[in-house]
């Protein structure tokens, strides 16, 4: 059963809100997918490289070690980049579903819009 404050559904906000999130989340995947992408991308031609370096012997099982680490601190760096994209992703759907609930609240209380 609904809850109902002044003819305001809280179901129907809840379920506006959530769409709303839902459009911000497909609008940005494009942006984490591309870099999720590249990046293994990135790490497939590293092991492509990796292996045919140690195939001619122009790298060592310690060399290939150290190459991994510092390819990690790479990946690392590449990461955090999708992390900003995220926390700006957290704070675009934080907003559309504020938005929705806001306007929500107001017609529920009978006040004018903000």
């Amino acid at each position: 059963m609904s809850t109902l404050i002044n003819g305001v559904d809280l179901d129907a906000v809840l379920l506006e809100a959530i769409n709303a999130a839902k459009i911000i989340i497909q609008s940005d995947w494009p942006v984490i997918r591309a870099e999720v992408e590249s990046l293994g991308r990135g790490m497939a031609r590293d092991m492509m490289f990796l292996h045919q370096q140690h195939q001619d012997g122009s790298l060592s099982d310690h060399d290939i070690g150290l190459f991994l680490d510092d390819q990690k601190i790479v990946a690392r760096l590449r990461l955090r980049s999708i992390a900003i994209v995220t926390l700006q992703l957290a704070e675009a759907i934080l907003n559309a579903m504020t938005a929705v609930f806001r306007s929500a609240i107001y017609r529920a209380l009978g006040c004018a819009v903000q």
